[in-house]
């Protein structure tokens, strides 16, 4: 029994995790707006979020409520 409780407890983590609604993300595509500000598009076959940079790049990855995505 106790080699299978690393096994359960990482079952456990893993379904909570998807139960809990947030994702995270990388590798964004990064494009400029005509005022200046970055915009960070993040996506996948199934979510798509854009997030608005403080700075001149985007973070390589970030975590999302799914309950949010476009």
């Amino acid at each position: 029994m106790r080699g299978y409780l690393p096994v359960l407890f990482s079952g456990l983590m893993l379904t909570f995790s998807a139960d809990a609604g947030w994702i995270t993300m990388s590798n964004p595509e990064q494009s400029t707006t005509e005022n200046g500000q970055t915009l960070c598009v993040y996506s996948n076959s199934i979510f798509s979020f854009v997030y608005k940079a403080k700075s001149k790049r985007c973070p390589y990855s970030k975590t999302f409520n799914t309950e949010n995505s476009e």
